[in-house]
């Protein structure tokens, strides 16, 4: 057993299957699936149990992995070590200012000599052309030129302000709904919410900013997603929405600058899912 082999378990627990961990990892799924059979041989006990819904982690392979995650951090370095400095472009959509504020303050908080250019649009810029060194997208375009890699993906549910929730008799053709203009009522959320019968649209907008605003001032309901849902609830629990798939996207000339591959290490450690 070697740090390679450990680096594959911890993708796979990671990612919660072969599939998802081989894209992580540039490797098929297939074999990523035989590395860790050959795994459990020379351990000489089950690690992970596969199933057609992904994998799950045994108790030997859960001790494994935090093993193995011990390991990994002691391989990196002390952050005031790393005498990191340079400018990291990023551009992606609205929904990820939250989280890519809050890694991007980390990050310039732990390497003073770098700092961050975040760029919010929805359009898709020609980062194979050097427009921006990283981007956020819920599209993935199979590009050759760039390296397309998953992360956690946006879940949507039906959020509203408490006082709107306990209202009594309260149905779904009855609750009031923030709406999106076109094209963005299109998306798979917004389609399944209107035909699970949350179509009481009262004020449609143009961004996810503004449906989020207009919720949180009260105004109605909306299909957001869960990690900007904050102080907000769920009048109906039992509604569940179509998610959205995000992939980080870069250029291999980016990822040669050991600025803007620490950030990247950072934001997949931030944004992959749990």
């Amino acid at each position: 057993m070697n740090w390679d082999d450990l680096r594959l378990l911890l993708a796979v627990a990671r990612r919660g299957s072969f599939l998802r961990a081989g894209e992580t990892l540039g490797m098929a799924a297939s074999t990523l699936s035989r590395r860790i059979t050959q795994l459990e041989t020379v351990i000489g006990a089950a690690l992970v149990e596969r199933g057609a819904d992904g994998t799950r982690l045994t108790a030997r392979g859960s001790a494994l992995v935090q093993a193995a995650q011990d390991f990994e951090s002691a391989l990196v370095p002390p952050p005031e070590a790393s005498g990191l400095s340079g400018r990291i472009r990023i551009t992606a959509g609205e929904g990820f200012v939250g989280p890519l504020t809050d890694i991007a303050a980390e990050f310039t908080t732990l390497n003073p000599g770098c700092t961050v250019d975040l760029s919010i649009t929805a359009e898709l810029v020609k980062l194979a052309q050097g427009a921006s060194d990283i981007a956020i997208r819920t599209l993935h375009l199979g590009e050759p030129s760039l390296i397309y890699q998953r992360l956690a993906d946006i879940e949507f549910r039906i959020f509203s302000t408490p006082e709107i929730a306990a209202r009594p008799g309260l149905r779904p053709e009855t609750l009031p709904m923030i709406g999106l203009l076109p094209p963005l009522d299109q998306l798979p959320h917004m389609k399944v919410a209107r035909t699970a019968g949350f179509g009481n649209i009262r004020i449609r907008v143009s961004s996810f900013a503004a449906q989020l605003a207009a919720v949180q001032r009260g105004h109605g309901a909306g299909a957001l997603p869960r990690v900007l849902a904050k102080d907000l609830v769920e009048p109906f629990p039992g509604q569940v929405l179509p998610g959205l798939e995000v992939f980080l996207v870069t250029r291999p000339q980016a990822l040669r600058q050991p600025h803007i591959r620490a950030f990247v290490d950072l934001l997949k450690g931030r944004m992959l899912p749990e």
